[in-house]
């Protein structure tokens, strides 16, 4: 039971930190700030971010492969909606759009970086001794 905890945690984890992800993208995005550099934020965000996620797998999880469907499958089709759905409530209709544009426009890149971030925390982290 701690195991589907712990995976779940996880994954609201992943999606608390898509929702930073996303609102600092749309902080640095707005006019006259850093529009120009906005590739190098995204990247850099996202290259940091599965840094993070790494470190978050591979102490959390460990090596146990039967956790990536666990994290993966509920973040992607419960948890990312869910909290996409409430930051548009609560955001005004001119921020929304820029949210709703960088959700759409970096999805792909932060679905690899949680994708390597989970993979390669489990495949470098210590397997456990069997008691």
């Amino acid at each position: 039971m701690r195991f589907f905890v712990r995976s779940q945690g996880l994954g609201v984890l992943f999606a608390l930190f898509w929702v930073v992800y996303i609102n600092v993208l749309a902080f640095l995005d707005s006019p006259g700030r850093a529009m120009q550099y906005i590739n190098w934020f995204v990247y850099g965000f996202g290259f940091l971010f599965a840094i993070i996620y790494f470190l978050l797998t591979k102490y959390l999880i460990g090596h146990n492969w039967r956790a990536v469907p666990l994290i993966l499958i509920p973040y992607f089709l419960v948890y990312q909606p869910m909290l996409h759905r409430l930051l548009f409530s609560l955001v005004h209709d001119g921020y929304g759009m820029t949210v709703k544009f960088l959700s759409l426009s970096t999805g792909t890149i932060h679905f690899l970086m949680v994708l390597f971030g989970v993979i390669f925390g489990i495949i470098f982290s210590g397997r456990q001794p069997k008691a």
